[in-house]
């Protein structure tokens, strides 16, 4: 049984915010599921051990890479999913590493579960397909931050990609990782960011990253 704070994490994913945590509750009652824990620095998924199951995030944070850990792509929280690529194709590798970043707990739905709200859960059925179009989007943003070519295009990309309503950037990782989902040295990184500081572009609070100016972050240049 979940907890009601768990409930809540569950119920702030993508796929279930039509659902109060009750109600989230009696719905997980009609199929299928289970937790497991996981320490920090655990390996969860590789590209050859993995689930066919769509993953939940309940506690705890997950490091996702490729390119055997060169390549960190995101930081998963609480709430955020994992596994849908894997969950519906007959593929034999599955595309990323993701390991516990921290001690985390993780709900697990296979694949028969997700099927069954599919068809028997009109509000899940929609979220699903735009929480599909929503990683398509961002690994599309992705590959073509990647493509930029230099390390400031790289990293304005990034910024632009990432920043809030406010201009706020909260990369949620390292900078060693953050050079590293960049593809680009650590000394590269900082380099790029004092020039941005420099010319009045970016501010640092802490691992926080204000953009002052989004109009002088150079992408075409």
């Amino acid at each position: 049984m979940l907890t009601m704070q768990e409930l809540e994490t569950l119920a702030a994913s993508p796929l279930f915010g039509d659902w109060l945590p009750e109600e989230l509750a009696a719905l997980l009652e009609t199929v299928e599921w289970k937790t497991q824990d996981f320490a920090r620095g655990e390996t969860i998924y590789t590209p050859g051990s993995f689930r066919r199951e769509l993953a939940a995030i309940l506690s705890g944070q997950v490091l996702v890479t490729r390119a055997e850990g060169e390549l960190v792509v995101s930081l998963l929280t609480p709430g955020s999913l994992f596994g849908a690529a894997a969950l519906f194709n007959d593929e034999e590798a599955y595309v990323s590493t993701l390991t516990a970043r921290s001690a985390c707990r993780v709900l697990f739905l296979p694949q028969a579960s997700v099927q069954t709200l599919i068809d028997s859960q009109m509000s899940f059925r929609r979220r699903y397909i735009r929480y599909l179009s929503g990683r398509i989007r961002f690994l599309s943003d992705e590959v073509d931050a990647l493509s930029r070519g230099t390390g400031e295009k790289k990293l304005s990309a990034y910024l632009l990609q990432h920043m809030d309503e406010k201009g706020q950037v909260q990369p949620g990782c390292s900078m060693t990782e953050l050079a590293a989902r960049l593809n680009i040295s650590r000394a590269s990184l900082y380099r790029e960011m004092q020039k941005l500081e420099e010319r009045g572009a970016l501010i640092r609070h802490g691992r926080t990253l204000v953009i002052q100016r989004p109009e002088d972050l150079s992408i075409e240049r």
